[in-house]
């Protein structure tokens, strides 16, 4: 072999890479495609020449994107024989979070019919990630500015304790004008009731001396109906005195703690608080009294709460066991409750499940929307010390679906308790 038939050797070689090059890079291919055109209003930094996947198998690629007017619009060419039916979902996908992105196709129905050649779809716009991000750290920095007291959570838990301390200030004045008069009472009836045990203790000996004929008390009732009319008033000084004893137990028997709620609702960007008073005058059995989402109506609302605001709770409730059974007035409507306990009385005693229902035959329009299912609450409730709980409630299951944040603050006040004890003595007289 010559020269020149190595230099022709060597130029036809060569020509012949560089056609199959050119072939390759220029996308030419001996596969059929049709087109079909995807309508977005953003696809996020889709390129040029991505390839389309359907259900994750690649069908084809994509020829160009353009804009027209307000959106992008995306031409596809698709393999011939593939076929994508009409209520497909178009969409942009990514390999990764930091991956190379594609087209990808949620394949439909065939009931709706295969898209032709040619035709236009809706494409679903996706959030690019830089934004989804850029959102997530503004809403943290939002978040963390409530925390840090520079937003309205702060402000309102601020506005709260203010009213909390001078209810809690007027009560100290009310308990401390009370108590000397109070401590007196207990004093006193401490004395009385010692005198009308010692006095029980001798009206016994006095009625067996009696019995027996003994004594000058024994000559007087030597007739029987005498010893009838003297036994019948021993008797009934008797059960007087059992009435004092008891009545004087209720005085002791109250218990009352005063409870505050504040309920946080991050879709309406609300904030709520229920505080009331809930009184136990004996074991397992209680009374509760407050108000119930109660916020000032004159300040804004950035979301919409379908809540109805400042209501009233009236509850009577009894503790079974794990189990506590409330009813009466919910949120200003009839309604009902139970909270269970699953390890009360061992030391993983912190948690409580609670559900509640009310406005069982509810229908009406709230806002531009019909409520037409009764209200039903769940939630939990983690006990954090002795007076502080925080929880988890989706309020409306039926309806809205509303997850709210909760806190809960639970102190006994032994004074107030006192007061009620008095009141119910004072009924007692009457």
């Amino acid at each position: 072999m010559n020269g020149e038939m190595k230099v022709g050797l060597f130029v036809l070689v060569g020509s012949i890479l560089f056609g199959t090059a050119v072939f390759l890079l220029g996308d030419y291919s001996f596969q059929k495609f049709y087109p079909v055109y995807v309508e977005f209003s953003d696809v996020a930094g889709l390129p040029d020449k991505a390839v389309v996947k359907l259900s994750g198998v690649d069908v084809g690629k994509i020829k160009q994107i353009s804009i027209n007017d307000e959106k992008v619009i995306v031409e596809l060419a698709i393999q011939d024989g593939v076929k994508i039916y009409r209520d497909a979902r178009f969409l942009v996908g990514s390999t990764s979070m930091i991956g190379s992105k594609f087209l990808q196709v949620d394949q439909g129905k065939p009931a709706a019919g295969a898209i032709k050649a040619g035709d236009t779809m809706r494409g679903d716009d996706a959030l690019p990630m830089d934004r989804a991000i850029a959102r997530a750290v503004e809403s943290l920095q939002k978040m963390a500015e409530d925390i840090n007291g520079e937003g309205r959570l702060a402000r309102d838990i601020n506005d709260i304790m203010q009213n909390l301390r001078e209810v809690t200030a007027n009560l100290n004045d009310l308990v401390a004008n009370s108590q000397p008069h109070a401590e007196n009472a207990v004093a006193r009836l401490d004395s009385i009731t010692a005198k009308l045990d010692a006095m029980l203790d001798k009206t016994d000996s006095i009625v067996q001396k009696i019995d027996r004929g003994e004594g000058v008390a024994g000559a007087l009732v030597g007739d029987k109906q005498m010893k009838a009319d003297v036994s019948e008033a021993i008797s009934n000084i008797k059960d007087a005195s059992v009435s004092v004893k008891s009545a004087l137990g209720r005085v002791g028997g109250f218990r009352t703690y005063i409870k505050w709620d504040y309920k946080y609702e991050p879709v309406s960007r609300s904030s709520k608080n229920n505080f009331g008073v809930k009184i136990y005058p004996r074991e397992g059995r209680y009374y509760y009294l407050g108000g119930a989402n109660m916020i000032n109506v004159k300040d804004s609302i950035r979301g919409t709460d379908y809540e109805t605001l400042n209501t009233v709770d009236a509850l009577l409730g009894w503790e079974v066991g794990r189990f506590d059974l409330y009813a009466g007035v919910l949120r200003g409507a009839g309604g009902a409750g139970v909270r269970w306990r699953p390890f009360l009385n061992s030391k993983w005693d912190r948690l409580a499940f609670f559900a509640e229902g009310s406005e069982f035959s509810r229908d009406r329009r709230i806002k531009g929307r019909n409520f037409n299912s009764p209200r039903l609450d769940a939630g939990v409730d983690v006990r954090l010390n002795k007076y502080v709980e925080a929880g988890v409630r989706l309020n409306e299951i039926a309806e809205t679906k509303r997850v709210n944040y909760t806190t809960r603050v639970l102190f006994e006040d032994k004074d107030i308790a006192y007061l009620f004890g008095f009141a119910s003595l004072g009924s007692l007289a009457k």
